[in-house]
């Protein structure tokens, strides 16, 4: 077999493995993956599972950052868009992308790696608001001392999240008219943007 061959069937076999963790997760959670379980679920051996992964937090660490390719992916389409505050609360509320990063979430609370990857990704996300959330306040005419952006950016991210993740377990008491507040709002400042 040719060297790009091997390349082509390893990258294959570890999109395979992270696909089967991932889907183990959101639909058991995080505790319900092992590499027996991964491996049965990517039709594979699970001693695969630590050929290509080495130990469990390696695997994690692989799928949280595919993970968040992915989504800094959404993010530089979504700062590209007509309406860039309304794209970006509706990316932060999408309860299925949520869920996997609940399960992050949990599991950094018993992995410090994790915990590390997880805060090193919200500090870049969130610089990568600000510069996407800037530029719409200036041409909306709302001066950093009316709001920042870093202050919109907790806000936005902070409500999206407490809603998500009451609506999680059950509970969507004003969520309504958080929702209708928050996008009243945007709405507000996207239609003051003074864009050529």
């Amino acid at each position: 077999m040719k060297a790009d061959q091997k390349a082509a069937e390893r990258s294959k076999t570890q999109e395979a493995i992270l696909d089967a963790t991932e889907l183990i997760m959101r639909e058991e959670g995080y505790a319900a993956v092992s590499s027996r379980r991964v491996a049965e679920r990517a039709g594979l051996k699970s001693q695969l599972v630590h050929y290509h992964f080495g130990k469990m937090d390696d695997l994690f660490l692989a799928l949280f950052r595919r993970a968040e390719e992915q989504h800094f992916a959404r993010y530089l389409k979504l700062m590209k868009a007509r309406n860039p505050l309304h794209e970006l609360w509706k990316l932060s509320t999408d309860r299925a992308g949520m869920g996997l990063i609940f399960e992050f979430m949990a599991l950094a609370n018993h992995r410090e790696i994790i915990q590390k990857e997880i805060a090193r990704s919200t500090i870049q996300t969130r610089g990568m608001q600000v510069a996407m959330l800037a530029p719409v306040l200036e041409e909306s005419g709302i001066s950093p001392e009316e709001c920042s952006a870093s202050v919109l950016s907790v806000l936005m991210s902070g409500a999206a999240l407490q809603l998500v993740t009451e609506e999680s377990i059950g509970v969507t008491t004003a969520h309504s008219e958080t929702v209708a507040f928050v996008e009243g709002l945007i709405e507000k400042v996207e239609q003051g943007r003074k864009v050529v």
